[in-house]
């Protein structure tokens, strides 16, 4: 009886897993910027419904600018932001495991972002392969490198 409750509330942990959680035990070699601290108050910001900006350790502002379920969004600084996604590998019905994808985008120029996408465990240990992912993450983070590229684009286009 004892296993088949651990299981159970082994498979409900996993499903009510938020991104905000998972931001707030992120080490602080991932996002030096920010301290434990500022990640809480940006978390409890939101949670306030109030704009949540804090003032990270370089001395200059940070902001969350969204904050959902599965995803959250950091302007760090005028040069980076970062995406988190919570995301669900194909095989996750036997593994039972989210994974984290973290995109930063780097740059001050809407024509000249740069992304760099990686992805974590959920206990923060980098992953070296990546595992296949449904159709709607892999299109969550597709639209975000589309994003960039349209911002580009535009820049590139516009007529003076």
């Amino acid at each position: 009886m004892t296993v088949i409750l651990s299981c159970g509330m082994t498979v409900i942990c996993h499903a009510q897993e938020k991104i905000s959680d998972l931001f707030r035990v992120m080490p602080d070699s991932l996002l030096p910027v920010l301290s434990e601290n500022n990640r809480l108050d940006m978390i409890d910001f939101m949670a306030s419904g109030m704009k949540a900006e804090v003032t990270n350790r370089l001395g200059g502002s940070s902001e969350m600018t969204l904050l959902t379920d599965d995803s959250l969004r950091v302007k760090v600084s005028d040069a980076l932001a970062v995406t988190l996604l919570l995301v669900t590998p194909l095989d996750s019905v036997e593994s039972g495991n989210n994974i984290i994808c973290c995109v930063q985008t780097y740059g001050t120029d809407e024509s000249m972002l740069q992304s760099v996408t990686s992805f974590y465990t959920t206990q923060w240990n980098q992953m070296n392969q990546i595992p296949p992912l449904n159709d709607e993450d892999t299109k969550r983070i597709y639209a975000l490198d589309v994003q960039t590229i349209l911002n580009w684009e535009r820049e590139i286009l516009k007529k003076d």
